[in-house]
C-alpha cells in the first residue's frame, strides 16, 4: 500500500517533465492574417502595455497595424504570440517597428494576459 502511495507522484511529476518538455520544443507557426481583429487585439494590448509601464515616462504609441506574427502553444491553452507591430509616435508622427511576445488565452480576460518583451525589430538578415 505504501509503495503505491510513493508511485503516484513520481508518475505525476514523470508526466510533468514529459508535457513539459512537449511544451518547450514546440515551434513558431505563422499567422495566416495578421490583421484579423483578434491579433489587432493582442497587438493593441501589447502597445498599451509598455507604453504605460513606467508612469513616470508615459509613451505616446499607438498601432498602426500587426505587420506578421507568430504563434506556439505554451500550454494549458495559453498561446505565445511574437508580433512584428507598426507604432505611431503619437508625439512626433514617426512610425517604427517593434517585436513583441505576448502570452495569453483568446477569450479570457486581460488579468491573464502577459506581455513578456516589446524590443525594436531588426530585420532578419538574409
Amino acid at each position: 500500500m505504501r509503495s503505491s502511495s510513493l508511485l503516484l507522484p513520481l508518475l505525476a511529476t514523470a508526466l510533468l517533465v514529459v508535457f513539459s518538455a512537449g511544451v518547450v520544443d514546440a515551434t513558431w507557426t505563422p499567422i495566416a492574417n495578421p490583421r484579423s481583429l483578434v491579433i489587432r487585439q493582442i497587438g493593441n494590448f501589447a502597445v498599451i502595455v509598455y507604453s504605460n509601464a513606467d508612469p513616470r515616462h508615459l509613451r505616446p504609441l499607438a498601432l498602426v497595424n500587426v505587420v506578421s506574427g507568430e504563434t506556439q502553444p505554451a500550454g494549458l491553452g495559453i498561446t505565445d504570440y511574437r508580433l512584428v507591430l507598426n507604432v505611431r509616435n503619437t508625439a512626433t508622427g514617426s512610425t517604427e517597428l517593434y517585436q513583441c511576445v505576448v502570452e495569453g488565452k483568446p477569450g479570457s480576460r486581460a488579468t491573464i494576459w502577459e506581455l513578456h518583451s516589446f524590443v525594436k525589430y531588426k530585420q532578419p538578415a538574409v
